[in-house]
């Protein structure tokens, strides 16, 4: 059933928008590493073993199979605005930006939190 919402929102997602992204982060990403500071600084990222995915659409969305945007500003939900100008997304007040490494091709995604925190993303297709 999950992927069926899946599938669904991206079928809504092509649908709404008429304008195509042509950008080098288009595509699905799994996440592949984790970091959160605990207070002391010395936060690093670690190894993970999970099957999100995140899937940024050409027609500026990101959708995730799991919560989209963590954090602060933590939001319910699996869908996001992309704005591939800024290098961001969005879930109502929850936003994250990202930087692509062309040398490791790794997506690094930061949210908004009081401590660092981010997620490292390869690609999946």
């Amino acid at each position: 059933m999950k992927y069926a919402y899946f599938l669904l929102a991206i079928v809504l997602t092509v649908a709404c928008n008429d304008a195509a992204v042509d950008n080098d982060v288009v595509g699905a990403w799994k996440l592949s590493e984790s970091m959160s500071d605990i207070g002391d600084g010395n936060a690093t990222y670690r190894k993970v073993e999970s099957d999100k995915t995140l899937l940024f659409t050409a027609y500026g969305t990101v959708i995730s199979n799991q919560n989209v945007c963590i954090g602060n500003n933590f939001k319910e939900g699996t869908v996001a605005e992309w704005n591939p100008d800024a290098k961001e997304f969005s879930l109502e007040d929850c936003t994250a930006s990202y930087e692509l490494d062309e040398a490791t091709g790794e997506l690094t995604v930061t949210y908004q939190c009081i401590e660092a925190c981010g997620e490292r993303y390869v690609r999946a297709d």
